[in-house]
């Protein structure tokens, strides 16, 4: 099935600096972020070599869910909603949606020529998560609240859309990134309007790495057998 037409234009990165200002628009605190990073590993650097594979991926991406939606529904500006059994968080308005999802090693380098990609291709649940909102965009466009020769208004406010948090864990850090995409096809992000890069994260005792890289969550639907 082909995307909507969008109005193409150069990716606006956001650097870390302007990071917590950009964001606050839209009642997302950097402290709550690091805060489920920081739970993640937690939780992710308990498992073992007995446990599955998968497991450490996993256990990290479930718990920097739960406690990221947990701290947004607490500004009573975010609600926890979970369409096809895909776990995100809706702003206020429904201008905004937040997810998360492991990416891959380009995760939270500003000047990465593409930017990232999902670290495991998504499923149907977020293609519509993330295509659903490119009329609005273009509409957006259309009707002066953007423009393709204007890229400091996009500097200066988020665009209403499908965001997502990712993150990747390195050898000795986490990278991050809070970003809108241009577009999702065949299970993979085609590119990026907006990204805001956060300062990489860097835990107090650097232990070896959890067998997770670029994070293990999953999309997923569950349907009644007939």
């Amino acid at each position: 099935m082909s995307q909507p037409l969008s109005f193409q234009q150069p990716t606006i990165v956001i650097g870390s600096a302007d990071a917590a200002a950009y964001l606050s628009q839209m009642d997302i605190a950097i402290e709550h972020v690091v805060d489920a990073i920081e739970t993640g590993e937690i939780q992710a650097a308990n498992l073992t070599e007995h446990h599955p594979p998968t497991g450490a991926g996993l256990t990290r991406w479930i718990h920097v869910v739960g406690r990221l939606r947990h701290l947004l529904a607490g500004t009573n500006q975010w609600e926890g909603r979970n369409h096809r059994n895909r776990p995100f968080s809706i702003w206020a308005d429904d201008s905004y949606t937040l997810s998360i999802v492991g990416g891959n090693e380009a995760t939270g380098i500003a000047d990465h020529p593409t930017g990232p990609l999902a670290a495991n291709r998504k499923g149907k649940a977020t293609s519509e998560a993330v295509n659903s909102t490119l009329p609005l965009i273009t509409v957006e466009t259309l009707l002066g609240g953007g423009s393709t020769d204007d890229a400091e208004g996009w500097k200066s406010r988020p665009p209403r859309g499908a965001w997502f948090l990712l993150y990747h864990r390195d050898s000795e850090s986490i990278r991050l990134e809070v970003s809108l995409p241009l577009g999702f096809d065949d299970g993979q992000f085609t590119g990026w309007k907006v990204r805001v890069i956060l300062d990489e994260w860097r835990p107090e005792v650097v232990t070896a790495r959890p067998n997770d890289i670029g994070g293990g969550d999953v999309d997923f639907e569950v349907a009644e057998a007939i």
